[in-house]
């Protein structure tokens, strides 16, 4: 799995964990491609191209929930203290009333901006790797916090020559637990070089790494040999409903479809893990009612037309 002990590029990630095999080395055909979530981001695949999902490196829903309790303790408690002591703040102290007031219309715009790119953020922005064409078509969404009119989507088209990948280690202690996350890069280097001149989050937010090794493995395959020299795998559920949300953060217990397919595809690891997450439920349901609310208002992605025609055609 592992290519080098040191980062081959330049300039090396900050996060760098360990780079991935090499787009042109051998592939392996004895690896294992068996992760029970392999497929959890699998838009669509046939002979042509192949469409990877990054919903699940996103906690949608969040941005709204924390509106929501923002605005509840707002509407609750400072609003109502502010009123009650109005002459004490603006009367016996100015400054103090005026701090309290800017931090209070501050707090309402940083939050509903959060909540609001929760809602314009596309349902998904994928990446499509199409072997006729031997290029990658990234969708990607961009949002400044100091003009709204720098949310806008962006397409990057790469050469597949231009494509290797990396990982990256996010870790941190929270002040109850340490926290350990993992995320796949694409890099884009000049041809011929390792000279960096972008990156791309394919997939991010796992706990190990196990799945992240055999997504790069599949994306390999599936350049070099088509879909049948790769798994068979079923195509992700992308319609948007209420009680899909509402167990979206919590599947194993879920009584849809998707649920049923989780629970067919868990593991005996996965059983201590679920264990101690299912005690969080009373934060995971109404993250997953939030997670509807800025599902359904999400757009849906809209690829320019000539780049959707090229990126889903065979020559």
């Amino acid at each position: 799995m592992t290519a080098s002990n040191a980062s081959r590029f330049t300039p090396k990630n900050p996060l760098w964990y360990e780079d991935l095999a090499a787009r042109e080395s051998g592939i392996d055909f004895n690896e294992r491609l068996d992760s029970p979530v392999l497929d959890e981001d699998l838009n669509y695949v046939d002979g042509n191209y192949l469409e990877i999902s990054r919903t699940s490196s996103v906690i949608r829903g969040l941005g709204v929930l924390i509106g929501i309790l923002f605005f509840l303790a707002a509407a609750g408690f400072f609003i109502p203290g502010l009123i009650a002591q109005w002459d004490e703040y603006f009367s016996i102290s100015p400054l103090l009333g005026l701090y309290y007031c800017v931090m209070l219309l501050g707090g309402v715009v940083a939050v509903g901006l959060f909540a609001l790119h929760d809602c314009l953020l596309p349902k998904d922005t994928p990446v499509r790797f199409n072997r006729q064409t031997k290029k990658i078509y990234v969708y990607e969404y961009t949002a400044s916090l100091r003009r709204l009119r720098r949310w806008r989507r962006e397409i990057k088209v790469y050469d597949w020559d231009q494509i290797e990948a990396e990982l990256a280690k996010f870790s941190g202690f929270t002040g109850k637990a340490y926290v350990v996350r993992h995320e796949l890069l694409l890099v884009i280097c000049k041809v011929g070089t390792n000279e960096v001149i972008d990156r791309i989050s394919l997939k991010g937010n796992d706990v190990t790494v196990a799945t992240l090794y055999q997504m790069w493995s599949y994306i390999r395959r599936f350049m070099a040999y088509g879909p049948a020299r790769v798994p068979d795998l079923k195509a992700r559920d992308q319609r948007i409903g209420f009680i899909k949300s509402l167990f979206h953060f919590m599947p194993y217990i879920s009584p849809t479809e998707e649920g049923r397919r989780f629970r067919s595809k868990m593991r005996w690891l996965d059983y201590p893990v679920i264990f101690l997450s299912v005690w969080f439920f009373w934060i995971w349901l109404p993250l997953g009612v939030c997670h509807y609310i800025a599902m359904r208002c999400a757009p849906e992605p809209q690829w320019p037309k000539d780049i959707d025609a090229e990126s889903r055609s065979g020559e």
